[in-house]
């Protein structure tokens, strides 16, 4: 066998080595973290418009699909006699659409922008925080410090575990959770359960509306 020969062979057998490796890997990641096909297109910035300005996020939500988003929340809050504030933004946390109802603060529309803004930079509901630092004001404080808004109301838009976005709603007095849920649901489409309050918090302790008559500047 000549030099060449062996060469090639042991390349060969090296990438062998590398695929099971690689494939071994791939069967024991969680599913969550497997991926399960592309995003349909519709969803996403349309590769032709997108180009004639020389963008190339591809792979963010389009701008119509983020006005229907806000949309179904803004019917949602309608719906419980409540208004609220929606940002939708692209995967590099740049604003695609924003949205504030009549009677909406200025704390009311940061705080839908942080909680989208926290959703997007850990690919998980604000939700998630807010269990964490339930009453725990250290950890709120540390949540602050890195730049993540310790409230629910935020999700990451995640289509076949691909991230494209992220949603945050402000001004709900409690009811952001079930406002970005309810657009999730009717534009993108199912969700995972709701995670649970965290002990010792009453079951709806941050998914419950308020009246829109309330005192202005109240709630998140």
């Amino acid at each position: 066998m000549n030099r060449t020969s062996r060469i090639s062979m042991i390349a060969g057998a090296g990438l062998v080595l590398i695929g099971g490796a690689y494939a071994a890997q791939q069967a024991t990641k969680p599913p969550a973290l497997t991926f399960s096909g592309p995003v349909p297109p519709q969803l996403l910035i349309d590769p032709q418009n997108g180009s004639k300005f020389g963008v190339h996020d591809h792979m963010t939500i389009s701008a119509e699909v983020a006005e229907r988003l806000a949309h179904a929340c803004e019917d949602f809050a309608r719906q419980h006699n409540a208004t609220a504030t929606v940002v939708i933004l692209d995967t590099a946390g740049r604003i695609i659409h924003e949205h504030r109802m009549d009677g909406q603060s200025y704390l009311n529309q940061r705080a839908g922008e942080e909680k989208a803004k926290t959703a997007l930079l850990t690919r998980e509901p604000s939700r998630i925080i807010a269990a964490r630092s339930f009453e725990d004001v250290a950890t709120q404080g540390r949540m602050q410090q890195f730049g993540l808004n310790p409230q629910q109301g935020g999700y990451p838009i995640i289509v076949n575990d691909q991230l494209i976005g992220a949603i945050g709603v402000g001004g709900g007095a409690g009811g952001e959770e079930l406002c970005a849920r309810y657009a999730l649901e009717q534009v993108i489409g199912p969700l995972p359960p709701i995670t649970p309050a965290p002990p010792g918090a009453r079951d709806g302790y941050n998914a419950t509306f308020t009246p829109a008559n309330r005192p202005a500047g109240q709630g998140g």
